[in-house]
C-alpha cells in the first residue's frame, strides 16, 4: 500500500494540479464504470447478500452515484474559481489583491462499508476527485464479491496513480489507516471509528466520519399517518433497514400509537403483498441476522412486545419482515444500539418537549425526522435539537438534496461528503495575497517605530 501511496504522491507532483478537462474525464470515467457494470454489480451483491432487491440495487447504488457525479460535472467551474477577497488596511486601493483557491490535498483514502458497497466508494469519489485529488480505497471484506468487482473496475477505468482498490479485512484495514494520506473518509460504527482516528493521528492525517447513530423519528398530533407509514415503511424497508439513515425508532403521540401500528401494518402488506420476499433484501450475513435475533430476544425478556408486519422470515436467507416493538426502555439493547435493520422500536410521549427531551438525553444522531405541519412545532424540533440533518415530513431525503451537503455532528460523524461543502471538504482552500508594491503604509510597521506606527496602530485596531 504504500508503495502505491508513494507512486500517487509521485504523480501529483510530477503532473501539477489537474486541470478542470482532468477532473471532468475522471469523473466521466466513473459513471462509464459505474454503467458498463450495473449487471456484474447487481449479481456480485446477490452473491454477498442471500437477496438483494435488484430495483434497490440500481436506484441506491447505481442511479444515486451517477446522479452525484453529474451534478458535480454540472458545477465543478463554478467550485474551482478562486474567490476575490478583500484586502485588509484598505490595501485594494494600492493595488494588492486578497484570493481563496480551492486546491488539491493530495491522496484521500476511502474506507467503505459493506450496507452500499458500491455508493459510498463512488458517492464521495465524486468530490474527492472534483477537487483534483487521487483516491486509494478499501471496500468492506464483508461483501468480497463486490469488493472484487471494484478492484477489477476501477482497473480497468483508472491507473493505479489516480485510483486504487485494496481488498482485505481488519489488518489491511489497520494498515490503510496508519499511512500518511492526506486526508481519510471513514463510513462505518463509531467504535471501529475510534480506532480509525487513532491510527491516523499517528501521521496527523485529517479525517471524515460518517458513523450512522440512532436517527429519530418524532411524530406530532395532526400528522397524516397514512402518509407517515408509507414514508416512514419506504427507508425502513430499503436495504431491510441497513441504513445509517433509516428510522431508528419512533416517538408518537400517545393514542396515536394503535393507528399508527395499523397504517404500517397495512403499507408493508402492499409493499411486499402475499408476503412476497423476492425485492426484500436479506441481512448481509450470517452474523448481523444472528444480532437482530439477539436483539429481539433480549427486548422480549424486558418486557418488549413484537409486532410482525410481515411472514417471511427465512433463517436460511437471513431475511427478517419488519418488526414493530412496543414497551420498550433504555435497559434494551434494541434502544442503546444502532439497530441497522428491520426492527422498529415505537415510544409514546405527552407532550412534544418530552420527545425532544429524549433525543437530547442521547447522542447526537445523523438524521432527525419530524412529521407535523404546524411552522410552530417544526421550528421547536429544530431549533432545540442537534442532528448532522433533518427532515420535514418524510425520512432520509435531505441526503437526497444535491444542493445540501451531507454529514454528521458530534457521535454522528463530521465533516462532508455532498455537493459543494463535499468539494470544499477535500479541498485546501489556500490563502493567496498578492501585495501591492506601494510601500509608504507599510513600512511604518517596520523598525525604528516612532510617532507614525503609534497613529497606525489605533487605526489598525479599527480596520478589519
Amino acid at each position: 500500500m504504500i508503495e502505491t501511496l508513494n507512486l500517487q504522491k509521485k504523480a501529483f507532483i510530477e503532473n501539477g494540479q489537474p486541470s478542470y478537462n482532468q477532473r471532468i474525464d475522471s469523473l466521466k470515467r466513473c459513471i462509464a464504470l459505474l454503467e458498463t457494470h450495473d449487471v456484474q454489480i447487481v449479481e456480485a451483491l446477490n452473491e454477498d447478500y442471500k437477496n438483494r432487491s435488484e430495483t434497490e440495487i440500481m436506484t441506491s447504488e447505481i442511479i444515486q452515484s451517477v446522479r452525484n457525479l453529474n451534478f458535480t460535472i454540472k458545477n465543478l467551474k463554478k467550485w474551482m474559481k478562486p474567490s476575490r477577497r478583500a484586502s485588509s488596511f484598505m490595501a485594494d486601493m494600492l493595488g494588492s489583491k486578497a484570493v481563496l483557491q480551492p486546491s488539491p490535498l493530495g491522496t484521500v483514502g476511502i474506507i467503505a462499508p459493506w450496507n452500499f458497497p458500491i455508493g459510498m466508494i463512488f458517492y464521495p469519489a465524486a468530490s474527492i476527485l472534483a477537487a483534483g485529488n487521487r483516491i486509494m480505497a478499501k471496500p468492506s471484506e464483508f461483501t468480497p464479491n463486490t469488493a472484487n468487482l471494484v478492484k477489477e473496475a476501477v482497473g480497468k477505468y483508472f491507473d493505479e496513480s489516480e485510483f486504487a482498490v485494496f481488498l482485505g479485512g481488519p489488518e489491511v484495514g489497520a494498515e490503510f489507516t496508519a499511512l500518511p494520506l492526506d486526508h481519510l473518509l471513514y463510513t462505518g460504527s463509531g467504535n471501529i471509528a475510534k480506532k480509525v482516528v487513532a491510527n491516523a493521528a499517528k501521521n496527523l492525517v485529517p479525517t471524515t466520519l460518517e458513523l450512522g447513530g440512532k436517527s429519530p423519528t418524532i411524530i406530532a398530533s395532526d400528522a397524516n399517518l397514512e402518509l407517515v407509514a408509507k414514508r416512514i415503511m419506504f427507508v425502513k424497508t430499503l436495504n431491510a433497514g441497513q441504513i445509517c439513515l433509516s428510522p431508528d425508532y419512533v416517538l408518537v403521540k400517545k393514542g396515536m400509537e394503535d393507528q399508527l401500528i395499523a397504517e404500517l401494518k397495512k403499507v408493508f402488506n402492499t409493499f411486499y403483498p402475499e408476503n412476497d420476499s423476492s425485492d426484500y433484501t436479506s441481512m448481509v450475513n450470517d452474523h448481523h441476522h444472528n444480532r437482530m435475533h439477539e436483539y429481539l430476544t433480549d427486548a422480549k425478556e424486558k418486557g418488549a412486545k413484537v409486532i410482525d408486519l410481515g411472514n417471511f422470515d427465512s433463517n436460511e436467507k437471513n431475511t427478517m419482515a419488519t418488526k414493530v416493538l412496543l414497551d420498550v426502555n433504555d435497559g434494551m439493547r434494541v434502544m442503546q444500539e444502532e439497530i441497522f435493520g428491520p426492527l422498529l422500536p415505537v415510544m409514546v410521549y405527552e407532550d412534544l418537549s418530552e420527545a425532544v427531551s429524549y433525543v437530547n438525553d442521547h447522542d447526537h444522531p445523523l438524521g432527525l425526522y419530524f412529521f407535523g405541519n404546524k411552522k410552530s412545532e417544526q421550528n421547536f424540533v429544530i431549533n432545540n435539537t442537534r442532528s448532522g440533518g433533518v427532515t420535514i415530513n418524510d425520512t432520509m431525503f435531505h441526503l437526497m438534496q444535491s444542493r445540501l451537503p451531507f454529514g454528521g455532528v458530534g457521535p454522528s460523524g463530521y465533516g462532508y461528503y455532498h455537493g459543494h461543502e463535499g468539494f470544499l471538504n477535500f479541498s485546501n482552500l489556500r490563502s493567496i495575497y498578492y501585495q501591492t508594491n506601494t510601500d509608504s503604509i507599510f513600512a511604518m510597521l517596520r523598525p525604528p517605530r516612532s510617532g507614525p506606527f503609534e497613529l497606525l496602530s489605533k487605526v489598525m485596531k479599527k480596520l478589519s
